[in-house]
């Protein structure tokens, strides 16, 4: 298969080539994809060199290799009729041109501490059943009464359902695709049960991959701590859609400060986190009766009705505004301009930074800091705050002995940092010291919750040669390197090196990261030019 592979990409290669790499994997049942080809002399790597088929090849390596899902299958061709390819299901290549290794594939983060609410549910049957009613009724006045009836009931459900839509559903059973809640058309109950397996829930992320990327840090959206900052929970139960892969849910294990029952956004649009919309369904329905009462409607030119019941994003819309901000300069010593509902704070270009009034924001979520001396950052224990990007001259990480809730630290400084203080950090799971290259490796290995770790290879290379890695570790990456400029050229075009990591470079750390048990396949050969 492999063979076959070669020789149809060399077939295709453009004229006069020498080299050529596929950077591709297969995911099974037919998926592949690639992040391009690359030839050499790198003058032929332009438009159209990567419209070669290989769908075919790399789907038949899936299938020869048996493997679970994901493959990675970098091939690399001479034109003299030489390839290795090197496949594996754990390592893989990272989005920043490094390597990711996966220790684990099923871990998870953990999930972000919460106290659970102790609130009772906020919405009330009898209140949601007559409001459902008015709601027809002021319909049928607007738009006539319609033929179509709605769906009938259905036999109660086990799952877990707020007592207002339940009661709903003991009238009918969905509203039949009409869209009847801010557009989103209400499921009947098979559709309910469906979606509350947690395994149909096409759209969520799971596994390794939500320690990376835009995955790696939920947000909420809504008043704080309402909504659980997740990226799915079995008591999330939709109930509605839009069509677009977007869904109302009812929530059934609220934040500490939300209220069993309430409505929010899940879904593919919202990946970052969910959105808080209502209170409960019957605050729902209470809005769109309003709306109606107050004349909030608009008719389309197909004699369609949209009822202006609020904005069902508006949380997620008015995010930026209302929590986050940034600071430079005077206004960082002491940072102001705090409020309670901030969950993002970002200092930078400042001759000082004085974080002792960071108590007024109660629901800071995320701190970053750039180009400043050096900072205390023991305030931060007064807050819930999770992330921290630190990119300082100096940083000194005693300030944060035993916080309970720092989980992910990112760090940026040239100059030694002592990472020990970390260890008394309970909830640390991810730490990035790629810019870094001075931090002390030697308290690495007492980080025992450290689950994602990100270095270069010289970082590697010191600390696997005195120390193992952390017994829970799960995602591995291996940075990319500043490109490194050459003592002699003779041109700007060769002014420097190769960029590094090397397929070679990733080979050699998975073998020092696992003590050679890496699941890698390398295999060489030699193809025929057609």
């Amino acid at each position: 298969m492999l063979t076959e592979l070669a020789e149809e990409i060399a077939e295709a290669a453009p004229r006069s080539w020498k080299r050529a790499e596929l950077h591709g994997y297969a995911v099974g049942q037919g998926g592949t994809g690639h992040r391009g080809f690359w030839f050499e002399p790198k003058e032929l790597n332009e438009y159209g060199t990567n419209d070669i088929d290989v769908h075919g090849g790399m789907t038949a390596v899936h299938t020869l290799m048996e493997a679970a899902e994901h493959l990675t299958i970098d091939l690399e061709l001479e034109s003299r009729g030489r390839y290795r390819a090197v496949l594996s299901e754990r390592l893989d290549r990272a989005d920043d041109r490094g390597f990711r290794y996966l220790v684990d594939k099923e871990s998870e983060p953990p999930e972000p501490l919460a106290a659970p609410s102790d609130a009772a549910e906020a919405g009330d049957p009898v209140e949601a059943v007559a409001l459902f009613n008015e709601y027809r009724r002021r319909l049928e006045d607007l738009l006539g009464p319609s033929s179509d009836e709605l769906p009938p009931p259905l036999p109660a459900t086990s799952v877990p359902l707020p007592r207002d839509l339940s009661a709903l559903y003991a009238v009918v059973d969905g509203d039949g695709g009409r869209g009847m809640l801010h557009g989103f058309g209400w499921f009947g109950l098979e559709t309910l049960e469906h979606f509350a397996d947690q395994d149909e829930r096409w759209w969520v992320t799971r596994g390794w991959q939500r320690y990376v990327d835009s995955y790696s840090f939920a947000k909420d959206f809504g008043p704080p701590g309402a909504v659980r900052r997740l990226a799915d929970h079995p008591a999330w139960i939709p109930f509605a859609t839009d069509t677009f892969g977007n869904y109302l849910a009812v929530d059934m294990a609220p934040g500490p400060n939300g209220r069993p029952g309430q409505v929010i956004l899940i879904g593919r649009s919202y990946y970052r986190g969910p959105v808080y919309v209502a209170d409960s369904v019957t605050e729902l329905l209470r809005r769109h009766v309003d709306a109606l009462v107050s004349g909030r409607v608009e008719r389309d030119d197909d004699e369609g009705l949209w009822i202006n019941a609020g904005d069902v994003s508006q949380y997620e819309r008015q995010y930026d505004e209302n929590c986050t901000l940034e600071l430079t300069g005077r206004d960082a010593a002491p940072v102001s301009g705090l409020t309670a509902e901030l969950r993002e704070l970002s200092v930078h270009n400042a001759p000082w930074v004085d974080l002792r009034p960071v108590s007024a924001a109660p629901a800071l979520q995320k701190f970053s800091v750039r180009n400043v001396a050096g900072v205390d950052l023991s305030p931060l224990l007064a807050t819930p705050v999770e992330v921290l990007d630190l990119g300082t001259d100096t940083i000194d990480l005693s300030g944060l002995r035993g916080h309970p809730t720092v989980s992910q630290v990112i760090l940026r400084s040239e100059k030694p940092i002592d990472l020990l203080p970390l260890a008394s950090c309970p909830s640390l799971y991810a730490l990035d010291l790629t810019d870094a290259p001075s931090a002390e490796l030697s308290s690495l290995g007492q980080l025992a919750g450290l689950r994602y770790l990100r270095m270069q290879r010289l970082q590697w290379k010191e600390f696997l040669a005195h120390q193992t890695i952390p017994p829970r570790l799960a995602v591995a990456e291996l940075a990319e390197e500043p490109l490194e400029e050459r003592k002699h050229y003779w041109s700007f075009a060769n002014a420097y090196k190769p960029r590094r990591p090397t397929l070679d470079d990733a080979l050699e750390w998975a073998g020092q990261l696992t003590r050679n048990a890496t699941g890698i396949v390398t295999i060489t050969g030699r193809f025929t030019r057609r």
